[in-house]
């Protein structure tokens, strides 16, 4: 059975995509166009720790219109006045004190709690990427545990890349290159992959192994300006990445509405 993913759905104006919207901490602040456009896609909004910090600070001025539905974490990083801001508004703030799991495994355990009884297609997580690389890795490490606690495909997002995990079997990943950006990659972060075969790519794989100290595919690329689908065939799991073009995703599929980005 092929697994489907549609990566760039979440950003359609009329996607059915079910998503819920899970935010985490990060270094930079959160860029307001591209949250707004996963906010307003979102049935279920979450904000993790820090990551609260961000979301108010992105709608300062308007705050009490964009609440999150659930508040998560250990609370070492939100701000004491933000956290009250949100618990007059009478958000629901649930603390996870637990140190053996990340905040955003965590969160994902308390949608799964929340959920459990609802079809939720993708979580859709903002804040993934930047800051301390132990934190990325943590990240990462978060889709392996992810499918213990939920069904619905967890996919990572910064204004530029978008990650997910290959679970093993056969996966077509919709793209397209005039939205997408100019590299994408396959990472055997858990364990080596003795099988990999891949279509769509500039440098396909037919069988091939792939292991950190031998090969891993990145600065890859699609094979072709007309490309509409990536197929990989994996066994053992697979991180799947690739850059995206925001400003592309909303200028040529979407309805803006005079967005200004600071990227091109």
């Amino acid at each position: 059975m092929m697994t489907v993913w549609k990566p760039l759905d979440c950003f359609k104006e009329k996607s059915e995509t079910r998503i819920v919207l899970l935010l985490l901490n990060q270094p930079n602040s959160y860029n307001k166009s591209f949250l707004t456009n996963l906010w307003n896609k979102a049935l279920f909004r979450v904000s993790v720790d820090g990551g609260t910090n961000h979301l108010y600070d992105a709608f300062k001025d308007e705050a009490a219109a964009y609440l999150p539905d659930l508040i998560t974490g250990d609370f070492d990083s939100i701000q004491d006045s933000v956290k009250r801001f949100y618990q007059d508004k009478g958000v629901e703030i649930v603390e996870t004190p637990d140190q053996n799991y990340t905040d955003f495994t965590k969160a994902i355990m308390e949608i799964s709690k929340r959920l459990e009884d609802q079809q939720i297609d993708n979580i859709i997580v903002y804040g993934s990427f930047e800051g301390r690389l132990d934190h990325v890795f943590a990240n990462v490490n978060t889709l392996f545990e992810a499918s213990q606690y939920t069904s619905a495909r967890v996919m990572q997002f910064s204004e530029d890349t978008v990650a997910f995990l290959l679970q093993t079997g056969t996966h077509q990943i919709m793209v397209d290159p005039g939205l997408c950006g100019q590299w994408c990659g396959l990472i055997p972060i858990g364990e080596p992959c003795h099988c990999v075969t891949t279509q769509g790519l500039k440098w396909n794989l037919e069988k091939g192994s792939m292991r950190f100290g031998e090969l891993i595919s990145t600065s890859n690329t699609l094979s072709s300006d007309t490309v509409r689908s990536v197929t990989v065939e994996t066994d053992q799991p697979l991180l799947w990445t690739m850059g995206i073009s925001v400003h592309k995703v909303f200028q040529m599929c979407f309805i803006v509405h005079e967005l200004k980005f600071p990227y091109g």
